[in-house]
């Protein structure tokens, strides 16, 4: 996980959800087999420190009803991650108010993450530009995440979504690709670990194939 999204957050306490739901969303959609407990646990504690250090506690929030598992159905996610497993519901971010569910391949690694939500945020380009938060140097400020590459798709309506592998550089400090859509309060994200390394126009279209789906959802 990267340190300097918990330095942005760090004091804004109205912020915590946001910041502990990037943490698991990335720490869910790169983590391999050998580190996926490790790296969800020290996104967890990250948060759960900052909300120790500032005070912060779970505020009340409204918890979509629907099952997150049947935002996207096995087929579909079978034709873009041949051999993934049915969905796994993980109920440690519903105290913020987000869903989550899981899909890993048959060796155990996630290869996708959705999360749903009701927020404030602005619009999906803004939500995955606070995503992409998580993969920048913080050192390198907002030029590093002008160098996140944020896709819009009008025909899916409020939908953005990146790809992108590490390059320090041009301040990425690591691999990520995520989606976000967006109607009103809802949103829907969608992260994926193994999109990174296929190509770039191939993985965004994967993308637009899961949003067309999602969207349905909002």
């Amino acid at each position: 996980m990267n340190v300097g999204l918990s330095a942005l957050y760090f004091g804004s306490a109205r912020l915590l959800p946001a910041l502990l739901a990037s943490l698991a969303m990335i720490a869910s959609a790169g983590a391999q087999t050998t580190s996926s407990d490790q790296a969800l646990k020290s996104a967890t504690k990250t948060a759960n420190d900052i909300r120790s250090m500032t005070g912060a506690k779970p505020a009340a929030k409204e918890l979509p009803a629907g099952d997150p598992c049947s935002i996207l159905p096995l087929g579909e996610l079978q034709r873009i991650f041949p051999g993934a497993k049915g969905g796994e519901r993980s109920k440690r971010l519903e105290e913020y108010g987000t869903t989550e569910c899981g899909w890993k391949d048959s060796s155990g690694q996630i290869v996708l993450a959705v999360q749903e939500s009701y927020n404030d945020g602005a619009s999906a380009k803004e939500d995955a530009l606070g995503m992409a938060q998580g993969i920048t140097d913080p050192l390198k400020g907002r030029q590093a995440l002008k160098n996140v590459r944020i896709e819009t798709f009008t025909a899916l309506g409020d939908a953005a979504a990146f790809v992108e592998t590490g390059d320090s550089k041009r301040g990425i400090l690591g691999d990520g690709a995520l989606m976000e859509l967006r109607k009103g309060r809802h949103n829907i994200s969608i992260g994926s670990g193994v999109l990174p390394r296929r190509d770039r126009a191939a993985a965004l279209k994967a993308f637009e194939d899961l949003g067309r789906i999602a969207v349905k959802r909002l």
